[in-house]
Order: C-alpha cells, then structure tokens, then sequence
C-alpha cells in the first residue's frame, strides 16, 4: 500500500514540474516574440572577420544599417536607405521576363545565358579552373535516361573519374 502512495506521489509531483514548465515556456515565448514586433529587424547578411568578430548588414525601418558585431561591442559603420531595387522581387520579376520572352521567341534559355558548346545553360561560366567542362547530355532512349540505373551514365562517371586522374 505504501508503495501505491508512493508511486502516486511521484506521478502528481512530475504532472505539476511538467505542467509548471509548459506554462513557463508559454509565458516567455510569448513575451520574447511580441517584443520583436514593434520594429522588425531583418538580418541581410553576415561576414565573419575573426573568430569574434564580424559585419552584419541589417534592415529596419527603411534603412539598411552595416555594423561591426565584436564580443562586448556593436558599432554602426554605415547608414543607408534601402534601395528600391535591390529588393529580391525586383530581381526575380526580371529574370522570369527575360526568360518569359526567350520562350515565347523558341529559345528555352535567354541569349547570353546558353553554353554554345552544349546547348544547356551555363550556370558555372566565369568561374575559371572550378568551371566544369561541357558534357554531352544524355540521350533519351530508354526509361532508364538520365537515372543512375542507366549504362549510359556509369560510362560518362567512368569518363569523368578517367579525366580527373589524368588532370
């Protein structure tokens, strides 16, 4: 009987450590999160300089402000306005126009943007020695095209591997 009490002891004192815990986490999210929301505050980018130091770029209130982040100090190193269009939707609006219309002309790729060699979009020109050579790309003959099931692909891994110890 001793042992029925104890154990029923212990569920109640567990029940209220838990429910004390739950409430706590409830109350202080809450507080934590509606203290944010008065001035918004987007982290643009960050730039680690040492192990303790670094430049973060933020956005508040119309503003674009690059500080200087150390262990003990934060310090404003400039102050702009937030240019109209540097906005990430004013990019993209353009880049989907640009391919919109090369679509539309019976081009898949805008002009500049096509590997002349391949055929595909040169997504790593420019790069110098990190640029991956011009591949042929898979002829859809079978189900199997393109999947790492296909012979045709195991010949170009093997092609691959051949040029890299030769390189």
């Amino acid at each position: 009987m001793d042992t029925l009490f104890l154990g029923l002891r212990v569920l109640v004192s567990l029940g209220a450590v838990l429910g004390l815990l739950w409430f706590l986490q409830r109350r202080f999210s809450r507080t934590i999160g509606s203290a944010g929301t008065n001035q918004p505050v987007r982290v643009v980018s960050r730039q680690p300089l040492t192990p303790k130091t670094s430049l973060v770029m933020v956005e508040t209130d119309g503003k674009r402000l690059l500080l200087g982040v150390a262990e003990g100090s934060v310090n404003l190193l400039h102050a702009t306005e937030i240019p109209v269009e540097s906005s990430p939707d004013a990019a993209s609006d353009a880049a989907f126009a640009a391919s919109l219309k090369a679509a539309e002309a019976g081009r898949p790729y805008p002009s500049g943007a096509v590997d002349s060699s391949s055929g595909l979009p040169s997504r790593r020109s420019g790069r110098g020695a990190h640029a991956l050579p011009p591949m042929t790309p898979v002829p859809a003959k079978s189900a199997l095209a393109g999947s790492i099931l296909a012979p045709e692909t195991w010949r170009q891994a093997g092609t691959a591997l051949r040029r890299g110890r030769k390189g």
